[in-house]
């Protein structure tokens, strides 16, 4: 099993949510692959030199990060991302191009869910609108 995480739930295990946490070390034990899109990785390495406490802030997220597969921005999801903010634009249903980017490395990458808080932007995307989810709604998948 792929699952792939967006950045807003890299954030919530920083904070210490516990129910991220958890879904985390539930998806460790049954040895799916956790992945994230490089843009992902940019994303919190601004967040930890941005703040007061980069010193740490730096090599914990280097610790978090290293947790996940990171998948590369390539040509295959290059072209992907257009296809996806072209198809938003016609829409009028605009979203972030780096939102765009980490849909079109789900795709690209084959990934099975989509893990975010941010629900709203991804399900806009009918080819991965099925396979979006938010921590609490996939632990309780899960569970089930």
């Amino acid at each position: 099993m792929n699952v792939f995480f967006d950045t807003s739930e890299l954030v919530e295990i920083d904070r210490g949510n516990p129910e991220v946490i958890d879904m985390c070390k539930r998806l460790t034990n049954a040895n799916a692959r956790l992945s994230l899109s490089i843009v992902t990785v940019s994303e919190i390495f601004t967040g930890a030199y941005l703040r007061r406490d980069s010193k740490d802030a730096v090599p914990k997220a280097r610790r978090l990060l290293a947790q996940f597969e990171w998948v590369d921005m390539n040509a295959v999801v290059a072209e992907k991302s257009g296809e996806v903010m072209a198809y938003l634009i016609s829409k009028g249903e605009v979203i972030e191009y780096q939102d765009a980017v980490i849909a079109a490395t789900f795709i690209v990458s084959g990934g099975d869910y989509l893990i975010t808080e941010n629900i709203n932007h991804f399900s806009r995307i009918p080819a991965i609108k099925s396979k979006v989810y938010n921590a609490k709604r996939f632990r309780d998948l899960m569970i089930g």
